[in-house]
């Protein structure tokens, strides 16, 4: 049986064991799936940082096991050669409650014949390991079993293990039930012996390795929790070879965008049906190019719902999946973000820093991140991610993050994404970063500057600025390069006539936005060589558009993780100084674009490399045989098809454009040919993404980045032979995560969030206003990738800002659960807005930033606009021989009218108010005033103040309080 959860709550976990540093008490913690009680107390912790102190033997002797380090702190014993267990348990016993969480890390790495490697609980006195226990066994790597005692085995049945991963086991206890867990997966679920005693570690015919150990006591029953015993009934996945495979996003598809899925072996014609979890079909439709459509199908609720597809090859459905605002930014931000906090160099522990990427447990081939080499622009991503959705990304917060030994030490509280930047930006000082793509990104934190000024000092930015002018137009890059496999020098102002390899390590147009943000940051500091930063931009963007073949696939998806900056650069450029862009750019994305498309046109939408092959084929300076790695190209293609349907406007390319850059965060879900996500441990609640049910093959173990264990973790994408459908082809090629990836999929994540996002003006039907009337109201609509809390409303600042005046921040609160706009009251008169002004409303920051403006009009009285309009002070204001609209403003005004049928409205000062001859209609403001009608029929209201009103000649109707303005 394999459980599936579609909500995640936020209780705290044990700690994530991703390093040494980590391994502590009070660490990050993980989220807790539904049903699981929130920890009451920590009952025992061991990291093994001191060793085996406060263990001793059960059986054999202590020193026959040895402790090692790698990532972390761990044990390890081989019994492989003798012939009984080898079994170790606290010195002082732990002293367990009816109900609690015991949790361990387990890595079996060799074996002998019938192995087991077994976490023990509920061991109680005699302390023998033949009696009073219950230990969930490690078989090897064959399988799972639970004995009670060791000796005596309860069930036994497969299990996700494999040899040499570490793997988190979990026993959890609670009314009289044990439930075992292995990644997050359930493998058994049987009777829990006698409460009480304490736990222990054992591994018999084996070599094995334990870290992290973690005992909590339970608040309770969690709900959910198996009230009978139902032994070892873990069933694997298996492979999507069904007689009519149904490919889906296994997580879920966002509302109002494109929701497609690939039944491989249907044939034009055939129909589906969406069905949801009761049965009920609630949306149809017919395949065509094996391909099926439901985006008409947007519910009100989220599901969960399955494709049935029916044909001649048989009847097939898919996995579940949901339909919901923003649904895919609400499963994948926190994700981004935590990958980003778990992969940094020294786990965060910046005053243990030793730079050059040669210490291979802490910073291999890194300078800030694992492994991250200088390519992979982590800076940028983060800071793009917080510019298009500041809101979004400022409630992702991670306290118990570590950040040890920075020069400048932020909050605790501080959006986590934030701190991220502050990372990058210190450690690339602090290292004195020279190569190309290290100035780059630094670049990007002078230009984002303002928007982060309230969480980072501003020396911080000084140092980086004083720091990044003067070199960048040096020359030199020897500080930090590996897989530098194409030659160039460093200085930023040339024309890169280069193009990078298949390893992303230079890709074309990579120095066109850094220079666009270095004129900006040149301009706001007042330099007088700002000019020289976008000639060099738009000298870039000259040979790009001149030189590069948009059909030749090594200089777009042969760029592997690195093509969007091609794209996205020129766009940039082109929206933000249109004037600056060299002739044919449009002509050019426009060429990329029908490039993307033509070769897209498959069963799976995917954007394939050539008419002859699918996937990159095999490049210098990496790659693995014929299937090379591609899993960052895959995830970040959204950016530039985003980025280039940003230029196309309305022309129908566009919306194919959104509709492949959808299928390619769908294939990262599992709509592709292996039916895997990306993830090797997508289907845990701990590491992985909500609702994935089939995470990739495997993951790397060890290597430089060290990323096994990591949260939000990309490891692997389909091979070329795969492709069109071979899921038989299995586990083929190389996998293996890289923080290079990730920030791929961070662009995707921020252009998504841009192309989604809009901001306008509404009156009370919904018509969208250029104007407003000086002192009257409207709502600000906004539309944006907010919708992270599904069980709440969420909200969002807004900036208003009135003409070049400081910004004032407003909330707006989402409209309804479920609902992918926000709502907030905008108010001319508590701005103060006057006539002739400018309002602008606002969100995200940069070139990101979305706005909508007004102008404000002259105000209304009696629901007309005014043609004469009084000021703050004290006014006379006298009527033309025309029908006259007049309104005093703030001082004690004398108002006047002459012919004409003329309205008048005092305003808040103590107003003399003197119809002329015509019919009037005289409405006094808020203060003491005094209202004297004609000689014609004539309507005098006295309004808030202390008023006098008097009639003269005519048929009069007199009203102190009279209507509103």
């Amino acid at each position: 049986m394999t459980t599936r959860t579609r909500r995640w709550a936020a209780a705290a976990l044990a700690p994530i064991l991703v390093a040494s540093a980590a391994l502590s008490a009070g660490t990050a913690a993980a989220a807790a799936p539904d049903g699981v009680a929130a920890a009451a107390q920590q009952l025992y912790f061991d990291d093994f940082t001191t060793g085996l102190a406060g263990w001793r033997a059960l059986t054999g002797s202590l020193d026959e096991w040895t402790t090692g380090s790698g990532e972390f702190p761990y044990v390890t014993v081989d019994t492989r050669t003798q012939t009984s267990g080898r079994y170790i348990t606290p010195s002082t016993p732990v002293g367990l409650p009816a109900a609690y969480e015991l949790r361990a890390r387990v890595r079996v790495e060799a074996t002998a014949s019938s192995p087991t490697v077994s976490l023990l609980t509920d061991l109680r006195e005699p302390y023998a390991v033949t009696q009073n226990n219950l230990a969930a066994q490690l078989a090897g790597w064959s399988g799972v079993q639970i004995a009670r005692p060791v000796t005596r085995n309860v069930c036994q049945g497969p299990a996700p293990v494999r040899q040499g991963d570490w793997h988190d086991l979990v026993i959890r206890r609670a009314n009289d039930i044990s439930v075992v867990e292995i990644d997050a997966q359930r493998v058994a679920v049987v009777d829990a012996p006698a409460a009480g005693g304490t736990i222990g570690l054992g591994v018999y015919h084996a070599r094995a390795s334990f870290t992290g150990v973690v005992v909590n006591a339970l608040d309770g029953v969690p709900a959910g929790h198996p009230t009978t015993a139902a032994g070892c009934d873990w069933t694997p996945p298996g492979e999507p070879d069904a007689d009519q495979p149904v490919f889906v996003n296994q997580s879920g598809y966002n509302l109002g965008q494109a929701k497609r899925f690939t039944a491989p072996r249907a044939v034009d014609g055939d129909r589906f049906r969406v069905t949801d979890a009761a049965g009920t079909v609630r949306y149809e439709g017919t395949l065509g190019g094996q391909v099926g459509d439901l985006t008409g199908f947007d519910p009100a609720d989220t599901g969960p719902f399955t494709v049935v597809v029916e044909g001649p090859a048989g009847t097939g459905s898919s996995v579940p999946f949901g339909i919901g605002a923003d649904w895919i930014e609400r499963v994948s931000y926190r994700r981004a973000v935590e990958f980003m906090t778990d992969v940094r160099c020294y786990y965060g522990d910046f005053s243990k820093m030793v730079y050059g990427g040669t210490d291979a447990q802490n910073c291999a081939n890194g300078v800030g991140w694992r492994d991250s080499h200088q390519m992979s622009f982590e800076l940028p991503s983060l800071i793009d991610m917080y510019l298009a959705n500041p809101s979004a990304f400022a409630q992702i917060k991670d306290p118990d993050a570590r950040y040890v030994g920075l020069p400048v030490q932020l909050p605790p509280d501080t959006p986590e994404i934030v701190r991220l930047i502050h990372w990058a930006v210190e450690v690339y000082l602090g290292g004195k970063g020279k190569h190309t793509l290290l100035k780059e990104q630094l670049a990007a934190f002078l230009y984002a500057y303002p928007y982060l000024q309230e969480y980072i000092p501003r020396e911080v930015y000084e140092r980086a600025r004083d720091y990044l002018f003067p070199i960048w137009g040096d020359e030199a890059k020897d500080r930090f390069a590996w897989y530098d496999n194409t030659p160039h020098t460093a200085n930023l102002f040339q024309v890169y006539t280069q193009v990078g390899t298949g390893k992303g390590e230079l890709p074309p147009g990579h120095s066109v936005w850094p220079n666009v943000m270095m004129y900006e940051v040149a301009k706001r500091e007042g330099r007088d060589d700002a000019d020289r930063y976008l000639a060099a931009a738009r000298a870039q963007a000259a040979w790009l558009v001149d030189h590069l073949d948009v059909a030749d696939p090594t200089v777009t998806k042969g760029q592997r993780q690195g093509e969007y900056h091609l794209i996205t650069g020129l766009v940039r450029l082109l929206s933000a100084h249109p004037d600056q862009a060299p002739a044919g750019t449009r002509d050019f994305i426009r060429d990329w674009a029908r490039v993307a498309i033509e070769r897209s046109d498959n069963l799976w939408d995917f954007r394939r490399y050539s008419a002859d092959r699918w996937t990159i084929p095999p490049f210098s300076g990496g790659g693995s045989a014929s299937d090379p790695n591609e899993t960052g190209n895959v995830a970040g293609f959204a950016a530039p098809a985003l980025a280039a349907a940003r230029v196309l406007g309305d022309d129908p390319m566009a919306a194919r454009l959104r509709q492949i850059a959808v299928a390619h965060v769908d294939d990262i879900f599992g709509r592709n040919p292996t039916g895997r996500h990306a993830s090797y441990r997508a289907a845990t609640t701990q590491w992985g993404f909500e609702g994935a049910e089939r995470g990739w093959y495997s993951e790397y173990q060890g290597g430089a980045g060290r990323l096994q264990g990591a949260r939000g973790v990309l490891d692997g994408s389909p091979k070329n032979a795969h492709y069109p459908y071979n899921p038989g082809a299995g586990n083929i090629g190389h996998s293996e995560g890289w923080v290079t990836f990730n920030t791929a999929w961070n662009e995707a994540l921020a252009w998504r969030a841009a192309d989604t996002t809009a901001v306008r003006v509404v009156d009370g039907t919904g018509a969208a206003l250029d104007r407003m009337p000086e002192g009257t109201r409207a709502t600000i609509r906004l539309t944006a990738p907010l919708n992270l809390d599904a069980t709440a409303l969420d909200q969002a600042d807004v900036w208003v800002r009135v003409n070049d005046r400081a910004p004032q921040r407003l909330v707006a609160v989402q409209t309804g659960q479920n609902a992918t706009t926000y709502a907030a009251d905008l108010d001319l008169a508590s701005l103060g807005a006057a006539l002739g002004d400018t309002v602008t409303v606002s969100y995200g920051f940069g070139d990101f930033t979305h706005a909508a403006e007004l102008a404000v009009t002259a105000p209304l009285c009696l629901g007309r606009p005014a043609t004469i309009v009084g000021t703050d002070q004290a006014d006379r204001l006298i009527g033309t021989a025309g029908d006259d609209v007049i309104v005093g403003k703030g001082g004690d005004d004398v108002i006047v009218g002459l012919d004409g049928d003329d309205v008048i409205c005092g305003g808040g000062g103590a107003d003399r108010l003197v119809g002329g001859r015509g019919d009037n209609v005289l409405l006094g403001g808020a203060g003491d005033d005094v209202v004297t009608g004609g000689p014609g029929g004539d309507r005098l209201y006295g309004g808030v103040g202390h008023d006098v009103l008097n009639g003269a000649g005519g048929q009069d109707v007199i009203d102190q309080d009279g209507p509103d303005a």
